[in-house]
């Protein structure tokens, strides 16, 4: 008994030593592994129209001439609308800082007020502490126009390497399961791509749901943005989309940011309320309906398990990781049944 209570032990140490390697080298080497990760999903996507052309006897350097064509479409549209909204937010960003001064004037009094009406001393809060952390909210304009740079920077080089992975993956998709065959022997070439199709499956289930259900909670918002006379529609329209990917979590701060810029735009008042109701309502509805069902039945997690995914892979890949946390512990699930059926980690991601 005792001799098997220490193998378990063993076995527990040596998985958890695992996952403490494999984590290290994912964050380690995240400039390679998250532009990989985004041309497999892509690969995904476009399998129904590369498996199409395929049947029908396309060659492959014109499969990869009309997914490139599409992606730069796809791109193109991206990069306009960015361009607009950037210049939106660059032009309407001055006259916001004089408001946020005075917003910010405002809530100092409150909290001074609150402090003398409960004689609690300036020594217990540091009020220019305070002042200060609220105002570095605030962005400058020099210092958007330098974060923007970078960003562009970043998401060229992310872009020309998921390109590069993109080209590799396409001419070796025949021969992967082949490949991955050799890696995992434990599985036969079908046995391989059975694993492949499911996570292609799940994959592209989430991206086609989640990216329809983000678009119109997106547009809702926007239409309420645009009857309330808000400003920043676009920008606001794109942060949403964008930050709806991550679960929980996002919808938040995607209901924060509109309510906060008409706060900034319009000060309190009634309109305020009913605006931020709308938001927030909407937000609800589309949470409460519509993801329960994407998270459970499409993608087979438990509640608790997307949350621990949403940690996990915010401290491996910041804020990417958060937007393709949920795709990415589905996979590993459908990998852990397929190796262990029996596994316990499977048993805690998996909601059947």
């Amino acid at each position: 008994m005792d001799s098997l209570a220490e193998l378990r032990w063993i076995r527990i140490s040596v998985i958890i030593i695992a996952i403490a390697v494999i984590a290290y080298i994912l964050k380690t080497l995240k400039v390679i592994f998250i532009p990989l990760v985004f041309a497999v999903f892509l690969l995904f996507l476009f399998a129904p129209l590369i498996n199409y052309l395929k049947k029908h006897k396309v060659p492959m350097f014109l499969i990869l001439l009309i997914t490139f064509v599409i992606i730069a479409l796809f791109l193109g549209v991206v990069i306009l609308l960015i361009y607009a909204a950037s210049n939106s937010l660059i032009s309407g960003l001055p006259r916001y800082e004089d408001k946020f001064n005075s917003l910010l004037s405002t809530i100092t009094i409150y909290i001074q007020n609150f402090a003398n009406r409960w004689n609690i001393s300036s020594e217990n809060f540091s009020f220019n502490n305070i002042t200060q952390i609220l105002s570095s909210g605030f962005i400058s304009l020099p210092q958007l126009l330098s974060n923007t740079m970078n960003t562009l920077v970043s998401v060229i080089q992310n872009i020309f390497l998921i390109i590069i992975f993109l080209i590799f993956l396409l001419l070796e998709i025949d021969k992967l399961p082949i490949r991955l065959k050799r890696v995992t022997t434990k599985f036969s070439k079908d046995q391989t791509l059975n694993i492949i199709q499911n996570i292609e499956k799940q994959i592209q289930n989430y991206l086609t749901i989640r990216t329809l259900i983000n678009l119109s909670a997106s547009f809702l918002c926007m239409l309420w943005m645009y009857i309330f006379g808000v400003d920043f529609i676009l920008v606001c329209g794109i942060l949403l989309f964008v930050l709806d990917f991550i679960p929980d979590l996002g919808s938040v701060l995607a209901s924060a940011i509109p309510i906060l810029i008409y706060l900034l735009q319009s000060g309190f008042s009634i309109e305020l309320l009913f605006f931020s109701l709308l938001i927030v309502a909407t937000q609800m509805l589309i949470g409460n309906l519509l993801e329960p069902k994407l998270q459970s039945v499409q993608l087979n997690l438990t509640p608790i398990m997307v949350l621990v995914s949403l940690i996990f892979w915010g401290w491996l890949w910041g804020i990417v990781g958060m937007l393709i946390c949920v795709p990415l512990t589905s996979a590993i699930n459908i990998i852990l049944k397929q190796v262990a059926p029996d596994n316990v980690i499977s048993a805690l991601i998996s909601s059947d």
